[in-house]
């Protein structure tokens, strides 16, 4: 019999006989009996009413599994339809694998039907949790023990129904945020790559994968599931927060799915006896650094280690050679919190992944005492993402790294000892996003050119940096504009045009503001330290129609030209930062920017007279939110 059926032919009918003999109690002279006759009607209507609550439960119990089951069906579609690769089914079916083991492991009925307690509030509508918790209570909850009494019943039930609606890629996404500290905020880069790296998100025929990872993104945002973080009411999202009641009902079911070990206290730990996952935490250290692999049975099967607030790493080469299976390797920074200082005694560790082969995400982010990587590192073949962004003390990529012919991200931003790039970064073809290429240095063979990027058809995002030690010919940034691609591209200058006494220096930075051709299908232009006073002719509204965002920060810039021509720039977005030179009048930038919905503006000491807010922002109100 089915659980509508049963409420329909069982429970209904029942209750109605119920109150009909509540009834005919009710004109019967009161007796002896007549209290404790009373209390049994209330009895056997209050265990009725749980019954049927228990009927309800089990029917969405089973509406659960069987649409999770079709989710876990789409794993096995794709590798029907679009995999060739075995490395790549291989992972899917891990996947398909982990989740029939999850799935039967809940199969078992929720007969339980606790009760709730009055000190407990109401429960909360699934279908917008966030909202309706006060994110400033948790501590003051923690110390009455409130939040083990949720724990405890049904509201955190009603809460996780949120989660149970998500379909079954979004479930495994969102466990992810689970082993993070309450009150993070976290970046949504580093979740992106996370779940590329895994597996999770993954390219298809319209969408990369990182954009499907976005669309993963802004949905658990639009389900209340996850927090966007604004920075002066901007309408992008680059960061994100847990609520503390969604974190710990995540911890729960990320435990039970043995997705991660936690320990009594909702943290995260290094412990992975019973799951494929492990997070480097401070309290570990010493057991990490004296015998990493004692009584860790299932080494070989871990498929991420993920680094949630270990600042000092120190591993041993032998134990990094038995991590076949590794996918994710996220030693460096998840956050934005350049004060956060991690550490490694030494790279040696890293020779130890040439046997890697599945390792897709790898991020050194913000890790210092990095010199160079081993050349080994070119034969980790599925490589996706290398994130080497901040990582002060590199002062040479290896030659290698040219023979990862599957990477689509590479950052070596903020690395300022690199002096050059190897020759041969146009080998790989399937480079999305480069960050931090190094113009400059000598004109040896190690040294890659922008011409070499000509060839990266799928380049859509880039950041070029003009060192100090600039020796190029006068057509390098010419080469730009070949990048028919190219729809981000950032620019950071060195060196100054008034540099004293390094006349050559002072010429060739010149040279480069005069001999500079951007890419005509631009959407974002951001510019740094620019060394010019006056906009350049390379930079003109009638050369870039697509443009839409336009960043200056730092540099000499005093003016945005004197009136004389008509050209009206289609930016939306425009930022002036640290620009103490320049002087224009807000009727002058206006007319030149008659679309725009957003301007910020920071330190820039003769713009104070501009219709912005205490945070610098002008947003026009008639206008689409900057997006």
């Amino acid at each position: 019999m089915s659980q509508e059926r049963a409420l329909d032919e069982v429970v209904s009918p029942f209750l109605m006989q119920l109150s009909k003999a509540r009834l005919l109690f009710l004109k019967l002279d009161e007796d002896s009996s007549f209290l404790e006759i009373k209390h049994l009607f209330q009895n056997i209507e209050k265990e009725a009413y749980e019954v049927e609550n228990i009927l309800q439960r089990v029917s969405r119990w089973e509406n659960e599994i069987i649409d999770d089951f079709g989710g876990i069906a789409r794993y096995l579609d794709d590798i029907v339809e679009e995999e060739s690769h075995l490395n790549s089914i291989c992972l899917k079916l891990q996947i398909v694998n982990a989740e029939m083991s999850n799935l039967k492991d809940r199969m078992k009925l929720p007969l339980h039907v606790p009760v709730i307690k009055p000190s407990v509030p109401p429960l909360l509508p699934a279908s917008s949790p966030a909202k309706l918790l006060p994110a400033n209570v948790s501590e003051e909850w923690r110390r009455l023990e409130i939040e083990r009494k949720i724990l405890e019943n049904s509201t955190m039930s009603t809460l996780q129904l949120s989660y149970d609606n998500l379909d079954l890629q979004l479930k495994l996404c969102l466990l992810c945020f689970s082993i993070f500290p309450e009150n993070s905020i976290i970046s949504k880069r580093a979740m992106i790559h996370w779940w590329i790296g895994e597996g999770l998100v993954a390219a298809t025929r319209n969408q990369t994968a990182e954009d499907v990872g976005k669309d993963c993104f802004d949905k658990l945002i639009a389900r209340d599931m996850i927090e966007a973080v604004h920075v002066k009411r901007s309408c992008s999202v680059s960061e994100c927060k847990l609520h503390p009641w969604i974190r710990r009902m995540l911890i729960t079911v990320a435990r039970k799915a043995q997705f991660f070990e936690f320990d009594s206290e909702g943290n995260a730990t290094w412990d992975f006896s019973g799951t494929h996952r492990a997070c480097l935490v401070e309290e570990y250290k010493q057991e990490i650094e004296i015998s990493p692999v004692k009584n860790q049975p299932n080494t070989d099967g871990l498929l991420t280690i993920f680094n949630v607030n270990e600042r000092y790493l120190q591993f041993d080469k032998s134990w990094f050679l038995d991590l076949r299976k590794i996918a994710v390797l996220q030693l460096g920074r998840w956050h934005n919190l350049y004060r956060h200082h991690i550490e490694v005694d030494s790279t040696e560790f890293l020779e130890g992944l040439q046997l890697s082969k599945q390792i897709k995400y790898l991020c050194l982010r913000g890790i210092s005492r990095i010199t160079a990587l081993p050349a080994s590192i070119g034969e980790l073949s599925n490589l996706m993402i290398l994130d080497l962004h901040a990582c002060h003390n590199l002062e040479r990529l290896t030659e290698s790294i040219t023979s990862l012919q599957m990477l689509t991200h590479l950052d070596v931003s903020e690395c300022y000892l690199l002096e050059g790039m190897p020759r041969g970064i146009g080998l790989l073809t399937e480079l999305q996003v480069l960050k931090g290429f190094v113009i400059g240095g000598s004109t040896s063979n190690y040294n890659c050119r922008v011409a070499e990027l000509v060839r990266l058809e799928k380049l859509n995002k880039l950041s070029v940096y003009i060192g100090s030690k600039v020796a190029v010919t006068g057509d390098e940034l010419n080469e730009l504009e070949n990048i028919k691609g190219l729809r981000s591209l950032t620019i950071t200058w060195a060196v100054s045009v008034l540099s004293k006494g390094k006349d050559q220096q002072a010429s060739v930075a010149t040279a480069m503001l005069t001999s500079l051709s951007l890419p005509p299908n631009l959407k974002k232009l951001d510019l740094r330290c620019f060394p010019g006073k006056k906009i350049p002719s390379w930079l003109s509204p009638s050369k870039l129609l697509g443009l839409k965002k336009l960043y200056f920060t730092g540099g000499m810039l005093n003016t945005f030209g004197d009136g004389s021509t008509s050209e009206m720039w289609k930016v939306e977005i425009l930022r002036l930062k640290f620009l103490d030179d320049l002087e224009v009048e807000w009727t002058q930038l206006h007319e030149a920017f008659p679309n725009l919905t957003f301007l910020e503006v920071f330190r820039c000491s003769k713009l104070e007279s501009f219709p912005c807010d205490k945070d610098g922002v002008w947003m026009n109100c008639d206008k689409q939110e900057v997006r």
